[in-house]
């Protein structure tokens, strides 16, 4: 089966999600458009700041589409199952392989689509922008990355097991909050003083840590699950 016809049926099958991921990739840059825009016509103060305008409206549209990544880790397996399309995928002369294969690269295109945009302009920015400072900006792209990474994962592992695409999803969208709440109650009542950056580290650690076993996980049981 023809690879570009499996890309042209995920497109589809998530064709929402895609345009809820181009909507959030672009959004903030048309409103930080916007209002450096309407303050150059008011003349107000000395003009717009239009690097600042776009340092933040890059990081409000990384940090928003991590919500699609989680989508497309939720309803990428979970979303064929409600809609019973995946018993009709699964009684055709096509591998499981190559299901899998069509599905992470439309999940790869969404996930890389953000960072393609903003990564860049968020380094050209920082460049010329004394202001800012550059270690705080990669800390924060670094958490943004390694969130995005657990949203995904851990809902490609739920979606993989469950028939809703909408606990798949909320259930990776939790996970990195409920650990970071409960792991914040934990020290406050064993009265343990943890700084910032060491918070931080476990907060890593522990994304890091469960990520990939929940997206290895997730895989096995969709190329060898038996029944649909």
């Amino acid at each position: 089966m023809n690879m570009r016809w499996l890309l042209w049926k995920d497109y589809r099958h998530n064709r929402l999600i895609v345009f809820t991921a181009l909507f959030l990739l672009l959004a903030p840059h048309l409103l930080a458009l916007f209002g450096a825009c309407k303050l150059e016509f008011l003349g107000n103060g000395d003009g717009p700041q239009w690097p600042e305008f776009f340092l933040a409206s890059s990081v409000y549209s990384l940090s928003l589409c991590q919500l699609a990544v989680a989508l497309i880790g939720g309803n990428a397996i979970a979303g064929e199952r409600v809609d019973r399309s995946e018993e009709f995928l699964f009684s055709l002369p096509i591998t499981r392989r190559k299901l899998l294969t069509s599905k992470l690269l439309l999940a790869l295109l969404i996930i890389a689509a953000p960072w393609m945009m903003n990564a860049p302009a968020l380094g050209y920015l920082v460049g010329t922008l004394p202001s800012q400072d550059p270690e705080v900006v990669a800390e924060l792209l670094t958490n943004t990355a390694i969130t995005g990474l657990t949203f995904f994962c851990v809902a490609w592992f739920l979606s993989s097991f469950i028939a809703s695409p909408t606990f798949a999803v909320c259930g990776g969208l939790v996970t990195p909050l409920l650990f970071g709440t409960g792991f914040y109650l934990v020290c406050g009542l064993l009265d343990v003083s943890l700084a910032e950056d060491e918070l931080e580290v476990w907060y890593r650690t522990f994304c890091l840590t469960l990520a990939p076993p929940c997206f290895a996980l997730g895989t096995w049981h969709y190329l060898r699950r038996v029944e649909p």
